[in-house]
């Protein structure tokens, strides 16, 4: 998701469906209190989860 990836790349790349990525993205951005993909993922850097590219 940080990189760019549709939830059809990543599905994919993990071997699960796209319905199974969006899933788990919406409980992240819920979780991190955001509306979109991008503020998820600058929230997840902040806070050591991920390194951004």
């Amino acid at each position: 998701m940080a990189q760019g990836k549709s939830s059809w790349d990543i599905g994919q790349l993990m071997a699960v469906s796209e319905h199974t990525v969006n899933f788990h993205l919406k409980n992240a951005m819920r979780k991190f209190d955001t509306a979109s993909r991008v503020t998820a993922a600058v929230r997840a850097a902040s806070l050591g989860l991920i390194h951004l590219p």
